[in-house]
């Protein structure tokens, strides 16, 4: 039967797309008095057209368990450690997503691709749960009711309580009477009125449920009409976006109560519900996803993987520094933590300003040469000005190399930081500085290498913004001198040269720095580094760049970025979005 209950709600699901979306509620129910034909009629009040927005791989698994937790409680951990070989057939959501008007860095949560290993991993997944749960009496119990295991021929008592209460959770919303007769009739073995809970037809019903396109989609359904094709969401899916988009998983008892009662459409109500959803624990991971990709934390490697292989000018550069294999994961934490501490205290600008450590490890403390914090007791500074914020940071100062890369440096300024967009770079150009010999520091090498003819044109927007950074080696250390290890093998100590004009706003802006505390004040005296923060945050809140042409929402980026400017804290800025008409309302059939 397993085959038809497949088809079968990919067959509703076809229909949901085409057609209209059942109503919420309102329908006779298992034991219901149906005497009265009025009650049987289906109530459908969503619109016949609904955005899909596929659950990322990381919200599917946090939904799954969130979903596992509510109904089992404890028994839930046995279930999801059986189905964790299923996640790794799902791929992985890629941030690597060619949309036209994007600039910088997307994020995974964007990629919406379905492919045949999706499909296998959502039926291996939802074949698992059913058969762990339907072949254990506890949590068969747990889920059911306990009437599924009185050995009657007929589970009324527990089957449609079943189908309504998990129903809500697994669709975000009340079932339509439409979809509970479906679950009820079409999946659910029955002879005339009596419902027998077989392992199979139990089993059936769970995987009917946890392979429904409305468990693996949002479809968001539309309330009240507040203009030509222009919605607001009803309570349900503003729930739904809501907990998608600050804790990466379903609704909670909470949210779903604010919804039923409406109270989640009064502005004290949604109010409260912000404050609180924003507040959870379950939104710090969501935040922490959110600065890892915009700042392409894991897109770099471990820094000097090899250097134990003996390479003279590696041992030279580390000059006896303990190298832990667990150094990039130190970085990354300290940067994760650092944005954490912000994000619940600080503004924007605390993020570029900073000169506090957050390094709770001795091997990453050395490199800023402060002690290691405990997490409890006071902080401690850097003790060098010119280390500030994000920018002073190991884990996005360090590479692979002994030699700086002041042009990926300055990349990374320009397209994660600015959103300004550069071309790709001429076909078969030669980036290697170590190509050029002699005891010549990388700022020298990067200027041979990029001032002939066509390459000047891009560089002179990079390198400006890299070479202020040349105050910091290649493993994040602060220094006043380069060692340049000549092909001899000779040693020679050469002063870095960290003056430069970054040109921030375009050519004719000519505003010079000395360093990279001076880059980071005038990067922080315009507007643009707010403006591209904002865009990031709408594109991972909502999808959206900053073009209209490509679905974009400029009038939420201009309001998010004036805040940011203004000193908004950060918590006042990431809360604002679910205030805003683009997280509340939907145009009907926009792909936005």
């Amino acid at each position: 039967m397993l085959r038809g209950v497949l088809l079968g709600v990919l067959g509703v699901f076809l229909v949901a797309c085409e057609g209209v979306i059942g109503g919420a509620g309102g329908g006779p129910r298992l034991g219901d008095d149906v005497s009265d034909p009025a009650t049987v009629s289906p109530s459908y009040g969503y619109a016949s057209e609904a955005t899909l927005l596929r659950l990322s791989k990381r919200q599917h698994q946090r939904t799954v368990e969130d979903l596992l937790g509510h109904f089992l409680g404890n028994e839930a951990s046995a279930v999801l450690a059986e189905i964790e070989p299923a996640y790794a057939i799902i791929p992985d959501d890629s941030s690597d997503l060619d949309i036209g008007g994007l600039v910088g860095s997307t994020f995974s949560r964007m990629s919406q691709s379905v492919g045949e290993l999706h499909i296998r991993g959502y039926i291996d997944i939802a074949t698992t749960i059913a058969s762990s749960i339907v072949g254990d009496d506890t949590a068969r119990t747990r889920l059911f009711g306990s009437c599924v295991n009185d050995g009657s021929s007929d589970q009324s008592a527990c089957i449609g309580p079943f189908i309504d209460s998990f129903g809500l959770w697994v669709m975000r919303r009340p079932l339509s009477d439409d979809e509970y007769d479906f679950f009820l009739h079409t999946i659910f073995a029955n002879e005339g009125s009596n419902y027998e809970a077989t392992d199979a037809s139990l089993s059936d019903l769970l995987v009917g449920f946890l392979v429904s396109p409305n468990f693996i989609y949002r479809l968001e359904t539309e309330g009240t009409e507040i203009d030509d094709g222009l919605y607001e969401l009803d309570a349900y899916a503003l729930a739904a976006r809501l907990s998608y988009h600050f804790w990466g998983s379903m609704p909670d008892d909470e949210l779903f109560a604010a919804a039923a009662d409406g109270s989640l459409l009064t502005e004290s109500g949604y109010s409260a519900q912000v404050e609180r959803v924003y507040a959870d624990e379950r939104t710090r991971s969501t935040f922490q996803h959110f600065f890892s990709e915009w700042l392409e934390l894991y897109k770099t490697g471990d820094p000097f993987g090899g250097v134990t292989s003996g390479d003279p000018q590696k041992m030279a550069f580390i000059e006896g520094y303990d190298i832990t294999p667990q150094l990039r994961d130190n970085m990354i934490a300290e940067v994760l933590e650092m944005t954490e501490y912000y994000r619940e205290t600080g503004t924007f600008e605390d993020l570029f300003t900073s000169p506090i450590s957050f390094a709770r490890t001795a091997d990453l403390a050395s490199i800023y040469e402060v002690p290691a914090w405990d997490g409890i007791g006071p902080m401690v500074e850097f003790p060098v000005t010119d280390r500030k914020g994000l920018l002073g940071r190991a884990a996005l100062l360090s590479a692979a190399t002994v030699r700086t890369h002041p042009i990926l440096r300055g990349v990374r300024i320009r397209e994660n930081f600015m959103c300004d967009a550069l071309g790709a770079p001429p076909a078969n150009v030669n980036v290697d500085v170590e190509d050029l010999e002699g005891v010549v520091a990388t700022r020298e090498k990067v200027e041979s290498l990029t001032s002939p003819g066509g390459c000047s044109g891009c560089h002179q927007y990079i390198n400006g913004l890299g070479f202020p950074l040349e105050a910091f080696d290649s493993l994040g250390r602060h220094r006043s001198s380069e060692m340049v290890v000549d092909i001899d093998g000779s040693v020679t100590m050469v002063p870095v040269d960290v003056a430069a004009t970054p040109f921030i706003d375009g050519l004719d802006d000519p505003r010079s720095v000395s360093g990279p505390g001076s880059l980071v004040d005038e990067l922080l005296a315009g507007e643009k580094l707010q403006r591209c923060f904002a865009q990031h945050y709408v594109r991972f809140a909502l999808g959206l760049s900053a073009d209209p042409s490509h679905g974009g929402d400029p009038a939420t980026i201009d309001t998010l970025s004036s805040e940011l400017v203004a000193g908004a804290t950060l918590a006042e800025v990431f809360k604002q979005i679910a205030f805003l008409p683009a997280f509340k309302q939907r145009l009907r059939g926009a792909e936005s």
